[in-house]
């Protein structure tokens, strides 16, 4: 196998609601904050293009959610949306974290929509990437509750065929995606390693959405909360479609849509959405 691209920095465990997650810290100790929020099957580590843009004047915050990257898998208990906009708040809590901007992709887009719907207060500014909260145009949640099983899951993690993931992986990207070396390899061991956790945490957080992909919209209709939404024009799982819903409901928002893009854009288009969020976040500051 090809090594992964490595990252540099180290990280601490953090105490949250469930257990503990691990953060990476970057820039400025004493900048504003910009939090970094992955999505399913992937961790911090999906931010290794993006993040360094932003060390100069921020204080960046990379987040491991729990059962995902260095983050221990997490205790028993609900893990619907409501635990994990507890999570969050204890995060900001524990970091002496006023209020931050939040940077999400897919599940984590979800995450950050939810947070701000329900605590607008300690939100700055949204930026939300293939976030599936509001709709979503191929299901996989038999791929969820086969890999949170709780006796067949692990199982099926480690035995899962690498060249499916690889079809998969390849499959929900863009038609232009190159992917750098290792990194297929990279997210494909942690999917042996920790699918099974990662799917058990992230289920409910899924089946918060609504059998209608309904339950955000009423939370999250007239927020004012500066937002850009990026989605890729290409996406098979998160079709453009739902970022126009976002845009639709938020009372402050900017839809982009990527061209030849899919389901990952901060991995596909790393420059373009480094040059979009800085854009974004210029906007704030000039």
């Amino acid at each position: 196998m090809t090594p992964a691209p490595q990252e540099t920095h180290a990280g601490r465990l953090v105490d949250v609601t469930g257990g503990q997650v691990r953060v990476y810290e970057r820039g400025r100790p004493d900048g504003p904050a910009l939090v970094f929020l992955h999505g399913f099957l992937t961790s911090a580590f999906t931010w290794r293009n993006i993040h360094p843009a932003f060390t100069g004047h921020y204080r960046v915050i990379l987040v491991d959610l729990p059962g995902s990257g260095d983050t221990p898998a997490p205790g028993d208990g609900r893990w619907d949306a409501a635990h994990w906009v507890r999570l969050v708040e204890d995060l900001l809590d524990e970091l002496d974290i006023g209020s931050a901007v939040f940077v999400g992709s897919q599940m984590g887009g979800s995450l950050a929509a939810w947070f701000a719907a329900l605590r607008p207060q300690r939100v700055d500014r949204l930026v939300l990437m293939a976030a599936g909260a509001l709709g979503e145009s191929e299901a996989n949640l038999t791929l969820y509750r086969l890999l949170a099983h709780r006796w067949l899951g692990a199982w099926i993690a480690r035995l899962f065929p690498k060249k499916t993931f690889e079809q998969r992986w390849l499959a929900a990207h863009g038609p232009g995606y190159r992917p750098e070396p290792g990194v297929v390899d990279h997210y494909f061991r942690q999917l042996r390693r920790q699918g099974a956790q990662m799917a058990r945490v992230g289920l409910e957080l899924r089946l918060s959405y609504g059998e209608h992909f309904d339950a955000l919209a009423g939370p999250i209709s007239g927020l004012a909360v500066p937002t850009l939404l990026l989605f890729g024009a290409e996406d098979r799982l998160v079709p453009v479609s739902t970022g126009r819903r976002f845009e639709s409901l938020l009372s402050d928002a900017t839809l982009v849509v990527l061209p030849d893009c899919g389901d990952f854009p901060q991995e596909e288009k790393p420059k373009e959405i480094t040059e979009a969020i800085s854009g974004f976040l210029a906007k704030a500051n000039g």
